[in-house]
């Protein structure tokens, strides 16, 4: 994780970056929480013949532009 982070940060150098995990995904909540991700958003999504919460991450990079 760090990695692919750093690279992206590095390569694009990005404000934040986000991403969106369904809440049922525990174990990669507590994995991007710990990489420096933080809650911002829960909302519904239709995927794969269902409806499913999904939890919407945010991670503020320290990139000025």
């Amino acid at each position: 994780m760090k990695s692919g982070l750093s690279f992206a940060i590095q390569k694009y150098q990005p404000r934040q970056i986000e991403l969106a995990v369904a809440t049922f995904n525990e174990r990669a909540i507590r994995l991007y929480a710990k990489s420096g991700f933080e809650s911002i958003e829960r909302f519904q999504q239709e995927t794969n013949g269902g409806s499913y919460e999904f939890v919407k991450m945010r991670l503020h990079t320290g990139v000025v532009k």
